[in-house]
């Protein structure tokens, strides 16, 4: 799904909350483009962990890598993303994997779609 069918079925600003992310650091843009930096050189390595943790089945270490996702992502403003790491945790929680391929697969798209936003609109690569 590219960034505009996606933006058709939600915001902008659910894949990227910057508003509010940036009301948290009390309009501190240099500090939210520090954190946006950050977010973006860890998410792609915490995804790769969660891929392996998938399929290896091993339903701590999704737990956890989902948990540690969705930390990440609330503090950039990340909603989209946040939102499907919580859910994945969730289910993990309840020791239910059954699903966790497809529920991994829609995270990696919102994850691909909020970080080509989040670089289009700042000037980090």
């Amino acid at each position: 799904m590219s960034l505009s069918e996606l933006t058709e079925e939600y915001s902008k600003d659910k894949l990227w909350n910057k508003k509010a992310a940036l009301a948290r650091l009390a309009g501190n843009e240099t500090l939210l483009n520090r954190i946006v930096g950050m977010f973006l050189e860890q998410i792609n390595s915490k995804q790769d962990a969660l891929n392996d943790a998938i399929t290896s089945k091993d339903i701590e270490a999704i737990r956890f890598t989902s948990h540690a996702m969705k930390g990440v992502s609330g503090d950039v403003g990340a909603d989209l993303v946040r939102e499907q790491a919580a859910f994945i945790e969730q289910k993990a929680k309840q020791g239910d994997i059954d699903n966790a391929t497809e529920d991994n697969k829609k995270l990696a798209e919102l994850i691909d779609e909020t970080t080509s936003l989040m670089r289009a609109e700042t000037n980090i690569s």
